[in-house]
């Protein structure tokens, strides 16, 4: 019964997060005029339902900003309640098929064009030998400056600083060259994409952007259009370096040292002052604001049906602007 309660609680905490960073997104999505609020994504009933269980997310979605996207909270739900990798990709199939999303707006084929769905294209696992393991989802915003946004949030919050080093390194404009990551050879790291027509996880090769950043083997040598630090596999590389000595102990970013890592962090955060303002969230450099979602102790009781309820209800939403 007390894992029961505890692995509840836990979903609550999930659930604050995600909404807020969730509002978040449409609050920055389109235009001055058009901007999306928390009374958007509901019905009067639901939300003032929602908005008496969690009422931080309905105030500080434009003042406190998130250190990750929607989808990654929802597979780090997925990974507490299932465990196993199959599992996992499993169960999203299955979620993500009973929404019956129309494709996202950069996929062809779309019925209905005008809706911007919040779902991660990839996903991606790694681990140490066998040891436990970590999972990642791209950056499911696609649309306007959110993408370039959440990416510096997260090197400056999320991320490892050996990923952030490195995504950093490669963004910042500054002189010089990209600073990869080496791993043990021990890594193993495999993305999968869904098929929106089967709505089956496939393996994917590592894009070029991923070789340069953490030199993964057998990565795809085409040219990509998304930025560094977009992909799945930082997400779940950041993770195993948090999370496992044995690969923090082994791997090498040649150039990295706190004073290095300062000056990044420094131009990072200058350029997320100009984008943050330009969609009506004002930061200085010592106002940057983190969203921390709910305690557990204060957590309402909530389950995972709920949260799949919420997330099938608001997980997509016009693109206008």
């Amino acid at each position: 019964m007390q894992k029961v309660l505890k692995k509840t609680d836990i979903l609550s905490v999930y659930m604050d997060e995600m909404l807020h960073s969730i509002f978040f997104l449409g609050h920055i999505h389109g235009n001055q005029r058009n901007r999306l609020t928390p009374k958007d994504f509901f019905g009067r009933t639901s939300l003032h339902i929602m908005s008496d269980l969690f009422p931080e997310p309905f105030t500080k979605y434009n003042s406190h900003l998130p250190t990750r996207t929607p989808f990654s909270i929802l597979l780090n739900i997925m990974e507490i309640l299932y465990s196993t990798e199959e599992r996992i990709k499993e169960e999203l199939q299955k979620l993500l098929g009973e929404m019956k999303f129309p494709n996202p707006l950069h996929k062809p084929g779309s019925k209905n064009e005008q809706y911007y769905t919040l779902e991660s294209t990839v996903i991606c696992v790694c681990s140490d030998s066998d040891s436990q393991e970590y999972y990642g989802a791209s950056l499911c915003c696609r649309k306007g400056p959110a993408k370039g946004i959440l990416i510096g949030l997260s090197c400056l919050k999320t991320w490892h600083e050996y990923v952030s080093h490195a995504v950093m390194s490669f963004t910042s404009g500054a002189p010089g060259d990209g600073d990869g990551i080496t791993f043990p050879k021990s890594l193993r790291c495999q993305a999968f994409y869904r098929d929106w027509k089967e709505n089956v996880y496939k393996e994917k090769r590592a894009c070029w952007n991923c070789k340069q950043l953490f030199n993964l083997q057998d990565a795809d040598e085409d040219k990509v259009e998304h930025p560094f630090g977009n992909c799945a596999e930082t997400e779940c590389l950041s993770k195993l370096l948090i999370n496992n000595q044995h690969v923090r102990e082994n791997a090498a970013i040649h150039k990295h040292t706190p004073e290095t890592l300062q000056k990044l962090k420094s131009l990072t955060r200058a350029r997320l002052i100009t984008q943050l303002g330009e969609v009506g969230i004002k930061v200085t450099d010592d106002s940057f604001h983190f969203y921390k979602p709910c305690q557990i102790k204060m957590a309402p009781v909530f389950n995972v049906e709920d949260i799949i309820a919420v997330w099938s209800r608001i997980l997509m939403y016009p693109a206008h602007g």
